[in-house]
């Protein structure tokens, strides 16, 4: 019953991932960390989007925007591994409270219409950028909706946003696989538990893309924010 629930928690949450520029892994860690435990949340969510992202990589591989990735992604290996080693001793809890704070602050911006003022990254600030978010990921095990102002502020939008968030974070649960098996934290049981949740992914994946295709970028990103909004206030309320 536990492994069903996982697959059910996992085409739900990426269908909705898929539609909404992703955030799946942070929409699972209540329903994760309340199903098998808090401590395995960040390896177990790990496995699961790996499984996830060849699938939605290859769904959207025409899309991705190459010069974002090529800053984004050695930036994100360095930050994952340096997360990763850090997980055992960081304040997670710190972390995630000021990430649901940032994302609130945020959405509020956006929905009061208060005059934008522009932060618009030189594509080389993405390099800076994967390595901070991707650390917080290995901390935490999901950051990934805090991508979406810099990359929706850059131009990015529907598949590519998707796509490009793809394949970064594809790179991005590799890295912490491969250090969190390096520093023990990989167990048969979390291998397992991440399985369940990762076929639900693809699922949700191949039925998200099809959904993603007939809604129009205003809709999509009224969708991203509201998405966003969500994570934060699920972040906030799992620090405190």
């Amino acid at each position: 019953m536990l492994f069903i629930s996982l697959f059910v928690c996992g085409c739900v949450a990426w269908f909705i991932s898929t539609i909404l520029a992703g955030g799946a892994a942070t929409l699972l860690i209540p329903i994760v960390s309340f199903l098998i435990g808090a401590q395995l949340v960040a390896p177990v969510l790990s496995i699961a989007a790996l499984l996830a992202n060849p699938s939605r990589t290859l769904l959207f591989r025409h899309e991705i925007d190459w010069q974002v990735a090529r800053y984004l992604i050695p930036g994100t290996v360095i930050g994952a591994v340096m997360g990763a080693w850090s997980l055992t001793s960081a304040d997670i809890e710190v972390i995630q409270l000021v990430l649901g704070i940032f994302l609130i602050i945020y959405v509020a911006h956006e929905l009061l219409e208060i005059k934008r003022i522009s932060f618009k990254l030189p594509l080389p600030a993405f390099f800076p950028l994967g390595a901070a978010v991707a650390f917080l990921s290995g901390l935490v095990g999901a950051t990934g909706p805090v991508y979406n102002p810099f990359l929706l502020s850059y131009g990015l939008v529907k598949e590519q946003l998707v796509a490009t968030k793809a394949i970064n974070s594809l790179i991005l649960q590799l890295t912490k696989i491969i250090s969190y098996g390096s520093f023990g934290l990989l167990t048969l049981e979390v291998g397992l538990y991440g399985g369940a949740i990762g076929l639900g992914a693809i699922t949700g994946v191949i039925l998200g893309r099809k959904q993603l295709l007939k809604i129009n970028v205003e809709q999509f990103k009224r969708y991203a924010l509201l998405f966003m909004l969500i994570s934060g206030i699920i972040m906030v309320i799992k620090a405190i």
